[in-house]
């Protein structure tokens, strides 16, 4: 009787170990460039943030590492004849993980509900999320967010448990992408309300439903993410876990010397240190997905305004800087970088790499006499000009410098300020003039082009422009070549007007040791994807 108790109790011990993960997978170690603040998937903003959401929320949809939607909650979807009215069906086997198993949320069902309010939620008129410009093909959201109906009208709806419906104004293909990104994923509003006002604040006031959940966040040492138990069974989680080393635990060493120490399994190497990591056996990915640009704040009256704009695209000499770039970087004119695919090509390759402004002091002094005549001014107020450190961006932004002194007369000081002190300066509307890198979301040029759209809380430049708004609004309802037109010459009305000044595209380069397999590098803001990878 006692060896039956024993076996019984070990054969228990090993099943429990087994459902617990412990004995499976590999905790993989990755540097990130800084802590994070906020965790609300419809108000987090930064690429770290939005690289955690997307590893610990699961959405409708998923977009892997290489750009390709495909389903996930939603496991059947279908669309009226008209295009306007979209029902997603559910699946049922979803749940919320909580960081505490003793909450009264965990293992609580994910429901059309949960998705339904988080949509909602963004249109918020107390705080509209900075995305919520991207849903503007949804029935009322432009109303919303001009004031002219309620938050109750958007056109979301759970119509049981697991039916969602989403109902549109106009045409939009995009919908499968948008409903991807990590501000579209679901929120529980009972879990939500009961955190009173410290939604994705706190490790507490958060519930998870991705891949793995939140197990430690501590923004000076780690962010600990754990393989979730509780996730879909057809989409199997390898990595026992992530750790994630925010700059406070790496004591002043730089990432690639930590990888190159064995401290880490994969981080994010520059330029300079890639020769290192390869002589070292390193895998390497690249891409060419980052586009740095001079924005100009168009919400201040006199940078609005497009002679200005054009006068400023006019001045900037590529040729000054073009042999000086350091070999990540390559001058470009154009908007799109080459990550961006477009049917088995680059986008770029296929629309060419020649923007419609090219550098032209004369062109440049005319546009900004007629700007200053427009304005009523004799000289243009224009303050400091924000840049970001490192990456030789100092003296590349002296060159930029350099043109608005020679061709129109204005001196710009820099400040030079960490990237992401910058960025945020850039998000606040704190800035006359900044340089700037942007990345897609997602894999289509939409995904920078609507950046620029005159609803979206992400227009940095303030941009407004109505046949560049209905080129995006058609193109929604286009494919195959009349699609690419229509994104063609959407960018390339963006450039004519100045809204946005093209520099020079940035490679990023992701190592990974020997013996680590399947994480899943992306060049869009889903960033690092976990859920495969393994380490030897």
């Amino acid at each position: 009787m006692r060896k039956l108790r024993a076996a019984a109790l070990i054969l228990s011990l090993l099943l429990l170990l087994g459902g617990c993960g412990s004995s499976a997978g590999e905790i993989i170690r990755y540097d990130v460039p800084t802590g994070v603040s906020l965790l609300d998937p419809q108000f987090a903003t930064d690429t770290t943030a939005r690289m955690i959401i997307s590893n610990t929320f699961e959405g409708l949809y998923r977009q892997l590492p290489d750009g390709e939607v495909v389903p996930r909650l939603a496991e059947s979807s279908e669309v009226s004849g008209d295009g306007l009215v979209w029902t997603f069906h559910l699946r049922r086997d979803a749940v919320w993980n909580a960081s505490s198993s003793r909450s009264a949320f965990h293992e609580a069902p994910v429901t059309a509900h949960d998705f339904a309010f988080a949509l909602s939620r963004m249109f918020d008129p107390a705080a509209f999320s900075p995305f919520a410009g991207e849903f503007s093909s949804v029935k009322n959201a432009s109303l919303i967010l001009s004031g002219a109906a309620p938050q109750s009208s958007l056109g979301v709806r759970a119509l049981d448990d697991y039916t969602l419906e989403i109902t549109l104004v106009r045409q939009d293909s995009r919908l499968p992408e948008l409903l991807s990104a990590s501000y579209a994923m679901p929120c529980s509003r009972e879990f939500f309300e009961s955190t009173r006002a410290r939604y994705g604040f706190d490790i507490g006031s958060l519930l998870c439903n991705g891949p793995f959940y939140l197990y430690n966040w501590n923004n000076d040492r780690v962010i600990s993410l754990r393989r979730n138990r509780h996730y879909l069974d057809d989409q199997p989680v390898v990595a026992r876990g992530v750790d994630l080393y925010t700059p406070g635990a790496a004591d002043g060493a730089e990432p690639a010397a930590r990888f190159l120490a064995g401290e880490t399994d994969a981080c994010k190497v520059s330029f300079s240190d890639l020769p290192a990591v390869e002589d070292a056996g390193g895998q390497v990915t690249s891409f060419e997905d980052t586009v740095w640009v001079l924005l100009l704040n168009g919400h201040k009256e006199p940078l609005a305004n497009t002679n200005i704009r054009q006068a400023v695209a006019y001045s900037v000499n590529r040729s000054l800087f073009e042999g000086r770039l350091p070999g990540n970087l390559r001058a470009a004119d154009t908007l799109v970088p080459p990550a961006i695919l477009w049917q088995g090509e680059t986008f770029r390759a296929r629309a060419g790499e020649k923007g419609p402004l090219v550098s032209s002091p004369d062109l440049a002094k005319r546009c900004y006499v007629a700007g200053l005549e427009d304005l009523g001014l004799s000289a243009l107020p224009l303050g400091e000009l924000l840049v970001c450190e490192g990456n030789n961006q100092r003296a590349l932004a002296g060159y930029v410098q350099q043109g608005l002194q020679r061709s129109l007369g204005l001196f710009a000081g820099l400040n030079v300020l960490p990237q992401e002190e910058a960025l945020e300066r850039v998000r606040e509307g704190d800035f006359d003039a900044a340089i700037v890198p942007l990345s897609a979301a997602y894999s289509s040029p939409d995904a920078l082009l609507s950046l620029f759209r005159s609803g979206s809380g992400q227009n940095w430049a303030g941009y407004s422009n109505t046949d560049f708004d209905a080129l995006l609004d058609s193109a929604s309802t286009l494919s195959g070549v009349e699609l690419f037109d229509a994104y063609r010459q959407a960018e390339t009305l963006l450039l004519e007007d100045g809204a946005v000044i093209p520099l020079y595209f940035e490679t990023s380069y992701y190592a990974s040791g020997k013996g680590v397999t399947g994480i899943g590098f992306s060049p869009f803001l889903t960033g690092v994807s976990f859920q495969s990878s393994d380490r030897e």
